[in-house]
C-alpha cells in the first residue's frame, strides 16, 4: 500500500526530530520578531523571514512528501510567508511614520550572526537535495546569501551614518519583494492543487 503522506525514505523514528525542528523554526521566527521590536530594526525580522523560507524548504526536502502534500505545503507555506511580509510592511510603515532610534549595535550583531546561520542552512539544503535539484538550490543559495548580506550591509551603513530611515525603507522594500515572490508561489501552488484534484 502506498503511503499517503510520507515516502518510505522517511524513518518513522524521526518524528520527534521533525517536531523539534518545526518548533525551533517557529520559535526562531518569534524570537526574530521580538528582537526586531526591541532593537527597532525591522531588518532583523526580514532576516528571520529568510531563515524561515530556508527552514521550510529543508522540511520538504527531508520529508519528501507525495506530490499532493508537497503542493499543499507550498500553498500553506507561501500563505504564511505572505502574511509575515504583510506584517513587516505594516510595522515598517508605522516605524516610518513615528520615527525613533534604532539600536543598531545589537541589531547588527544579530543580522551578522543570522547571515552566518543562513549560509549554514543553505549549505545543508544543497547537501540534502537530489542531484537534479542541486543546481537550482545553489542558485537559490546565492540569491538568499546576497539578500541576507545586503541586509547586514544596510544595517552597517545605518549604524555608521545614523540614517535610521534607511533601515525602515530597506525592510519595507525587502518585505515587498518577498511578498510578491510568496504570492507567486501561493498562486502556483493553488492552481497545481486544482489540477491534481481534477
Amino acid at each position: 500500500m502506498k503511503p499517503t503522506l510520507l515516502t518510505p525514505q522517511f524513518s518513522r523514528s524521526s518524528y520527534l526530530l521533525l517536531a523539534v525542528f518545526i518548533l525551533a523554526t517557529v520559535l526562531s521566527a518569534i524570537t526574530y520578531w521580538q528582537f526586531a521590536l526591541f532593537t527597532g530594526s525591522m531588518l532583523v525580522f526580514g532576516q528571520g523571514v529568510l531563515h524561515l523560507i530556508v527552514a521550510l524548504l529543508l522540511l520538504v526536502i527531508w520529508i519528501k512528501p507525495s506530490l499532493k502534500w508537497q503542493l499543499l505545503t507550498q500553498f500553506l507555506s507561501s500563505f504564511f510567508i505572505f502574511l509575515l511580509c504583510g506584517l513587516l510592511v505594516n510595522e515598517s510603515y508605522i516605524r516610518w511614520m513615528e520615527g525613533g532610534p534604532v539600536l543598531t549595535s545589537a541589531a547588527l550583531l544579530t543580522t551578522v550572526l543570522g547571515f552566518g546561520a543562513l549560509l549554514l542552512l543553505c549549505h545543508l539544503l544543497t547537501r540534502l537535495s537530489d542531484d537534479n535539484q542541486v543546481s537550482v538550490f545553489r542558485r537559490f543559495k546565492s540569491i538568499l546569501s546576497i539578500a541576507s548580506g545586503t541586509l547586514s550591509l544596510i544595517l552597517l551603513v545605518t549604524h555608521l551614518t545614523g540614517w535610521f530611515w534607511l533601515d525602515v525603507a530597506a525592510a519595507f522594500l525587502t518585505a515587498g519583494l518577498m511578498g510578491l515572490v510568496s504570492l507567486f508561489f501561493l498562486l502556483d501552488g493553488y492552481w497545481n492543487i486544482m489540477e491534481v484534484e481534477m
